[in-house]
This record gives structure tokens, sequence and C-alpha cells, in this order.
């Protein structure tokens, strides 16, 4: 009787179990029934390749319209773009060459030296510095100065300075109206010299 007992527990227990397991496939059936209802699995069909085909069709219609604006836009750009104006140019080098700056500003001394480094010539004649420096006041008496055939005004003057020597340096310095040297920084003291022979000559002092 025991083991009757022992035996019919037993099933009991089976068919609780059973039960418990049918209920959980049931609930499990029931979750994947709403998931594939809400998201149903749709293969694909001739319908959706020819929406593909439509849809990669369009967008490559789109392409290409945008691919011809931007050629459009850069061929216009090119045709409304004024073209080089060569007189236009030319002006400008004119202006630029009017505005240029006239000097430059040398702080390099060995460049310094070259400027100012005067360039080798042959001296001058007595008659050249004469025509060059001289004439301009002493032949008509400009500014008060006595005329180169004024014997009686080169005597006195000759006297006074001392001689040729005299007159010489008074050149080189410069006196009244007249600049130092004549006005021509570059007459070596000898070419003055030789002027100064030159207008006491024409003079006869």
């Amino acid at each position: 009787m025991r083991a009757d007992e022992a035996a019919h527990q037993k099933c009991r227990c089976n068919g609780i179990r059973a039960a418990s397991m049918c209920r959980s496939h049931r609930r499990l059936h029931r979750i994947v029934a709403t998931v594939f209802s809400r998201f149903p699995f749709k293969p694909e069909t001739a319908v959706s390749k020819e929406q593909d085909s439509k849809f990669m069709i369009s967008f490559a219609g789109v392409l290409a319209l945008l691919f011809g604006i931007t050629i459009g836009i850069i061929v216009l750009a090119h045709f409304m773009t004024p073209k080089h104006d060569v007189a236009a140019e030319a002006e400008l080098k004119k202006v630029a060459t009017r505005t240029a700056p006239i000097g430059a500003v040398i702080t390099d001394p060995a460049l310094l030296v070259k400027v100012t480094a005067k360039a080798a010539r042959a001296p001058l004649a007595a008659e050249q510095v004469y025509a060059t420096v001289c004439s301009a006041c002493h032949d008509g008496g400009l500014l008060n100065a006595p005329k180169s055939a004024d014997k009686a005004a080169w005597s006195a003057r000759k006297a006074a300075q001392g001689g040729v020597d005299g007159l010489t340096a008074s050149a080189i310095k410069g006196k009244n109206s007249m600049p130092a040297r004549g006005g021509n920084p570059d007459l070596s003291d000898d070419e003055i010299k030789s002027a100064v022979e030159l207008i006491l000559k024409k003079a006869g002092a």
C-alpha cells in the first residue's frame, strides 16, 4: 500500500509540473506572437525591389541635377568675371612709378660707402667750370656779383684777399650770395682755383 501511495504521489507531482510547463509555454508563445504581430517579418518581394530601383533612379537624378547646377554656376561666373585689362595695368604701373618714394633710408655702413663714393671723373677745364658755375652771375653782375670784365672790382678784391689763393679760399667757402664752391660741391680746389684765375685773366687784374 505504501508503494501505491508513493507512485500516486509521484504521478501527481509530474502532473503539476506538466501543467506548469504548459502554462509557461503558452505564455512564451503569446509573447512571441505579440512581438511578431508588432514587427512582422516581410520577405523581400518584387514590389520592394521595384521601389528600391525607383529610389536609386531618383537619387541619381538629384545628383545629376546638382552637378549640372554647379557646372552652370562655374560657367556663369567665368563669363561675369571682368577680363584682364592691359591698359588699366599700364596705368597702375605709371601711378606706382609716380607715387614711388624718392629715396630710401640706408643704415648698412657698407652700402653707405658705396652710395656716398663719388665716381671718378676727369678734372674740368677752367672754361668748363666758369661756364657751368660762374657765368650765370659774373657775366651780368647778378646779385651784386662783380662782372668778369670789371678790372677795378677784381683788382680790389684780389688785393683785399691776398691774391689768387685768397680769392680761391673765399670761393671755396662762399661769399655773400655766392654759395660754397659756386653751388657745385663736386668741384675740387684746383678746379675752383683755375676758374678764379680765368676770371682775373678776363678782367685783366
